[in-house]
């Protein structure tokens, strides 16, 4: 079964996004991943703005043509938005099939200086996080996380209990942490018997206040279950189509025994 990211260098326009969804459907793709911060603004673009009425009305207009668009489109949709409800803003994940959405908040954001996540949403940060939602397309068990998720042991545990095929890892990964996610994501993989498909952003961001630039270096990729980069994009925008194998996953999960 054939699965794909979409790696983008900031918000489009709806004729953009749906010559990248022909593409996926001309190669019979099932399902596309988008990464953080594309479909809505990066939030630090908003952290200034005072009065949120207007663009906030612009991002609820586009969460309602993306799901449009699913419904148009014989395709599953996985993308990060901004879901806005009585005026609090929270970093959701939907999930489009259809039209019809399946949304899953955030259960932990970033809390540093240069990149508060936590003081900007209003998602709840639980103690113990609860199981992310977990879907079936094409005989294969998915399951969502966002990239901050990635680093936290509780996630792996109930997703390798539920016998997850692959994670669908959206992220917006910046500065020079190509090296490292990658080996995150390799070692998540192995570890869980499962393929990991991970869409970042490209493009950057201007930081006025410390005078740096902030370079979103795509390398959106596929991962095996045997801890292998099986193919990957550079920094340009493009599509990532990769093919999961059933076969394979099973005989993986048989050699090491780690589920």
């Amino acid at each position: 079964m054939k699965i794909s990211a979409l790696q983008l260098s900031g918000i489009k326009n709806q004729g953009e996004i749906e010559s990248y969804l022909k593409e996926a459907l001309r190669a019979k793709v099932k399902l596309v991943l988008f990464g953080e911060y594309l479909l809505n603004p990066f939030f630090k673009d908003l952290e200034s703005v005072k009065s949120k009425t207007q663009r906030f009305g612009k991002i609820e207009r586009d969460n309602e043509n993306l799901a449009r668009l699913s419904a148009q489109y014989n395709l599953i949709m996985v993308a990060p938005i901004f879901e806005i409800v009585k005026g609090r803003v929270y970093k959701t994940i939907t999930i489009l099939n259809k039209g019809k959405a399946l949304n899953y908040r955030a259960q932990k954001l970033m809390p540093y200086e240069h990149w508060n996540e936590v003081k900007f949403f209003s998602n709840a940060i639980p103690k113990l996080p609860k199981i992310p939602p977990i879907f079936n397309v094409g005989g294969f068990k998915f399951a969502v996380l966002f990239g901050y998720e990635l680093h936290f042991d509780e996630f792996w545990l109930k997703l390798k209990n539920e016998n997850v095929d692959c994670v669908l890892l959206p992220t917006a990964s910046t500065f020079d942490s190509s090296l490292r996610w990658r080996s995150i994501i390799k070692m998540r993989a192995f570890l869980n018997s499962c393929y990991i498909l991970r869409a970042n952003r490209i493009g950057r961001y201007e930081d006025i206040p410390t005078k740096t630039s902030w370079n979103f270096y795509g390398d959106s990729l596929f991962a095996s279950p045997s801890g292998e980069i099986l193919d990957c994009l550079g920094d340009r925008e493009e599509l990532l189509i990769v093919e999961m194998n059933k076969k394979y996953l099973k005989d993986i999960k048989e050699c090491w025994r780690f589920r």
